[in-house]
């Protein structure tokens, strides 16, 4: 099988500063943007509006851009912003949101992640506030992949019973919220399925497959930071009737 659409780009090293205190140990985030991949500490894959949140990573003066992706076809507007140290209590953490001339307009919000079910590979984030609007972020603890093409997008979580799960929401803000244990929120989903294996995991990268009704499903991410990509492609019979690339999307290093 042919992945033509990942393409590999020069990533740039993640500042320990601002974002990377939201970032996990346990997975790795890029962007696409003008071309090229970048590291970045957040994606917000909005459960309430039709939107893609995406937090930058931090330049020498800890400035960040703030990336909102609408919904369909992933047409981006950013605004400069910086973010402060956390402020832990009581299982939460609120991560303040500053302009560049000091004031505060929002915050990031988190689950602490010893709170978290053991295992959890993915940021903790569940929304980011900025001024009166909150945009809600889906989050499962056991998600392996969450990708988002110009048309969708696709989560893997990994189950007890059965497997690895495939679930993709088309861009819709009519869908129901639902919550997902250990203080995780979601979608519900255009399709599911259920039993999927992990079939390579070679070098950097990641092949999930996956079979409905005659249909296979294979979800692809790179997780080395030199040549990121990624996306999903259906087959039917070993005919192609389905490609879309991510334009940005979360894997687990696992």
């Amino acid at each position: 099988m042919r992945w033509a659409w990942v393409l590999a780009a020069t990533a740039l090293a993640l500042p320990v500063a601002g974002g990377a205190q939201l970032a996990s140990e346990k997975s790795i985030s890029f962007v696409k943007r003008d071309g090229r991949w970048s590291p970045v500490p957040l994606i917000c894959d909005a459960t309430n509006r039709d939107r893609v949140l995406v937090l930058g990573a931090p330049g020498p003066d800890r400035q960040m851009d703030l990336i909102s992706f609408a919904k369909p076809d992933l047409t981006a507007r950013r605004i400069a912003v910086r973010l402060g140290a956390g402020d832990p209590g009581a299982g939460q953490i609120y991560y303040p949101l500053f302009n560049l001339v000091g004031r505060q307009v929002g915050n990031v919000h988190a689950i602490n992640p010893g709170m978290v079910e053991p295992g959890a590979t993915t940021p903790t984030v569940t929304s980011i506030t900025l001024g009166r609007e909150t945009t809600n972020c889906r989050f499962a603890a056991q998600t392996r992949v969450l990708g988002i093409t110009g048309r969708r997008s696709i989560q893997i979580v990994r189950t007890e019973r059965n497997g690895y799960r495939y679930t993709s929401y088309n861009f819709d803000s009519d869908l129901p919220e639902v919550t997902q244990p250990w203080g995780g929120q979601d979608t519900r989903a255009s399709l599911t399925i259920d039993g999927g294996r992990l079939v390579d995991r070679s070098g950097g990268r990641r092949i999930y497959e996956f079979a409905n009704r005659g249909f296979v499903y294979r979800v692809m991410v790179s997780v080395e930071p030199g040549h990121a990509g990624g996306g999903v492609e259906v087959t039917q019979n070993g005919r192609t009737v389905l490609r879309e690339a991510f334009g940005a999307y979360t894997a687990a290093l696992q």
